[in-house]
């Protein structure tokens, strides 16, 4: 008997799963009319433009934690709280705790990546910087200059 519940679930979902796929080719096919509309109108005002040379841009995925510069300044607050060289993965704890988000190993893992980004930045613009820590190999902690 608990095998229709394995069952029912599995096709529920792929139902699932198989609408995504629709709705992204419906998608794909959208953006791909609206990308010949714009390549025909540039041909119309630059007949010798060669398309191949446009490269494609990256896009970026909005994160679901953090506003716009919210990760960088709650970074650095807890940084200048603490008052002491942190790792990545000390700051991403006291950043899920503050925003009060389920901590996983994955959403971990996915905010201590972020952070990570938001740390070489903020080093780039020699706002913080990297020291090795004591007594763990491969280990960076961080504080503010």
């Amino acid at each position: 008997m608990a095998e229709s519940h394995v069952i029912s679930g599995l096709v529920a979902k792929r139902a699932e799963v198989a609408g995504q796929i629709t709705s992204y080719q419906s998608e794909i096919q959208r953006l791909q009319s609206a990308l010949s509309h714009l390549d025909g109108t540039i041909k119309l005002f630059a007949p010798e433009f060669d398309l191949r040379t446009v490269k494609s841009k990256r896009t970026n995925a909005r994160n679901q934690y953090f506003g716009h510069g919210e990760a960088q300044r709650m970074t650095l607050d807890v940084l200048r709280e603490v008052g002491e060289p942190m790792c990545s993965r000390e700051i991403a704890n006291a950043l899920i705790q503050r925003k009060h988000i389920e901590s996983t190993a994955a959403i971990v893992a996915r905010i201590q990546k972020n952070i990570l980004a938001v740390l070489h930045r903020l080093m780039a613009n020699n706002i913080i910087k990297a020291i090795d820590a004591q007594g763990e190999p491969g280990v960076m902690q961080w504080e503010i200059v």
